[in-house]
């Protein structure tokens, strides 16, 4: 039989709590026997520690939710105003109720693992396989977390949607995507180009872009005439103006073209031609089609008056 002078401190130490139990403490302290110390520390004291980190998960994750919703309600309300577009704050609503459920998740993961401690199960095995598998997960979804955090801001601002006809990537360069969007997501923007080519644009790579649909449109003609004396100058200024007028306010044009024409004058000058310009205000989904209307109205002036066409440019 083994000693119990030996065994009894063994299974003491076996069942007594921690000396961070100050409860526990301070009953033993009170006279209470240690078992009865122990079973209020496990029955009663525990339990409403538990509650008490579960209440206190529950408001900071309603009171940060409530933050979220007034930091991001108020960017997109800038948004809106910026864009003008009546979608933009239903959308903004479904993106702030999509992060204020994302916060509410993380607050519920720690008050979890908290709990899990507080039980008195040891988390560290399972922290260090959390923190390599996360570890290895972010390394690898660098590019993907980016994408739909990008994706997330140029919703959240609306900088362009369905419909909508953009330049992306080197707007100013080589390697312009120009066409008209058909699809976003968080992580992808889909663009069919004018050829029908389909795009599929990572939101991370989404640097640069022009965005033709919005507000107003400026549609500009540049018509080569032939370079003679002042007085034929001003006769073709006239001329252009008066097609410009004509076009501007026709049936089609004239709800559309918000400002009178105007006539730039010549913008370039070579060996035998100059370019006029010509340019007018409208609607961006009327700015081609007003363009070549303003095109064939021009040269069609010019060309009864004999004044068209141009030379052909000297090599």
């Amino acid at each position: 039989m083994p000693d119990s002078t030996l065994t009894a401190p063994l299974l003491a130490a076996a069942t007594t709590p921690s000396a961070g139990d100050w409860l526990y403490q301070l009953l033993v302290k009170a006279g209470v026997t240690p078992s009865t110390a122990h079973t209020v520390d496990t029955f009663v004291v525990r339990p409403l520690e538990v509650l008490l980190v579960v209440v206190v998960a529950v408001l900071v994750a309603h009171f940060g939710a409530r933050a979220i919703r007034r930091l991001l309600g108020k960017v997109a309300r800038q948004a809106a105003d910026r864009s003008g577009g009546a979608r933009t704050g239903t959308r903004a609503h479904t993106l702030v109720a999509v992060v204020g459920n994302l916060w509410r998740f993380f607050v519920g993961v720690v008050a979890f693992f908290i709990i899990l401690g507080m039980l008195g199960i040891n988390l560290t095995p399972l922290l260090a396989s959390a923190t390599v598998i996360g570890a290895t997960i972010g390394f690898g979804a660098q590019a993907l977390v980016r994408d739909y955090l990008s994706g997330f801001l140029l919703t959240m601002e609306d900088q362009f949607g369905i419909g909508d006809t953009v330049t992306v990537g080197s707007v100013t360069g080589a390697g312009a995507i120009t066409g008209v969007v058909e699809d976003v997501s968080l992580r992808v923007t889909r663009v069919r180009a004018f050829d029908g080519t389909i795009w599929y644009v990572p939101n991370g790579d989404i640097r640069e872009l022009a965005n033709a649909s919005r507000g107003w449109a400026r549609a500009v003609v540049d018509v080569p005439v032939p370079t003679g004396d002042p007085a034929s100058l001003d006769r073709l200024r006239d001329l252009a103006a008066e097609a410009a007028r004509e076009v501007a306010g026709s049936p089609r044009f004239a709800a559309t073209a918000t400002d009178p024409p105007e006539v730039v004058g010549l913008v370039s000058a070579e060996a035998g031609f100059c370019t006029l310009r010509v340019a007018v205000r409208t609607s961006p989904e009327q700015h081609a089609p007003l363009e070549r209307a303003l095109r064939e109205a021009v040269v069609g002036r010019m060309v009864a008056e004999g004044l068209w066409p141009a030379p052909p440019a000297t090599p």
